[in-house]
Order: C-alpha cells, then structure tokens, then sequence
C-alpha cells in the first residue's frame, strides 16, 4: 500500500532498554499500548543550522550542527486506568528514566525510538468535550523505520 489513513495507528512504550537501538533490539522488547490516542503530529529528525557570515563576501554561509531527533505532543482522552498512560506519567516523574517507543500504522508498518516523557497534562475542557490529555514525548534516538 503506497497511502493510508491514520486509522488504526498505535502508540506503545516500554521502559526498557533495547540491547540495541535498531529493529532487532526494539522488536525484542515488551510494549504497553498508550489508549485513546486522537493525534500523533509530525516526527522525524531536525539539524540546528550553523551560520557564518565573513564580511568579504557579504554572504551567509549555512552549515549542518547538530541534530535533534524530534518530538511528538501526543493528544488523546485522558484514562486514569491506562497502564499505557499511567506509564508516561510516571516517566515524566523520574528525571532520568528513558522510554523506548513504537509507533504502528494501519499497514504494520513499524517506527522505533527511544526518549523521554517531558510532560503528561490533563485537560478538562468544556462543554460537550472529553476529559483530555496532552503527552509530550522527546526522541533522543533516531528514528528506525522497519
């Protein structure tokens, strides 16, 4: 399939520690499924541009520096009874526990990271709304596509 809807898309998390950070060592790993995801935004790695501007020429030379791996503000109602939320939200507690995370589309295919949850709110709302939350999760790793 070269297109799919977002339908049926997945987010898992585990706190271990893949014993390496590619598709064998992500898949060997136990996940706990975060429910009731709504949104999963854009992802994927960013590089910091360095930039140097030499008075001969008057130009602005740009350069790669460093990369960051990305990160997700994930939405969904909040579930105080979630074992996958109930995961995040302690992780946001620790200040040095690190998560590794799955990311599954309609078509099986596979993104993989590890990182950390900053930030696990709940959002009461108003009228005529869910009880929400708002989960933001910073990648430390690359992303690895399987």
């Amino acid at each position: 399939m070269s297109v799919m809807t977002s339908t049926e898309t997945k987010l898992y998390v585990s706190a271990s520690t893949p014993a390496t950070f590619d598709a064998v060592g992500y898949a060997a790993l136990t996940y706990t499924e975060v429910k009731q995801v709504t949104t999963i935004p854009a992802y994927g790695p960013q590089r910091q541009v360095v930039t140097h501007e030499p008075l001969a020429t008057g130009v602005t030379e740009k350069y790669s520096g460093f990369i960051n791996y990305g990160s997700v503000a994930v939405d969904g109602a909040y579930d105080a009874a979630d074992a996958g939320q109930d995961l995040l939200r302690t992780n946001v507690l620790s200040a040095t526990a690190l998560l590794s995370i799955k990311i599954v589309y309609q078509d099986g295919s596979i993104d993989y990271t590890y990182g950390k949850a900053f930030s696990s709110s709940k959002n009461p709302g108003g009228a005529n709304s869910m009880v929400g939350t708002s989960m933001q999760l910073e990648f430390n790793k690359p992303i690895v596509e399987v």
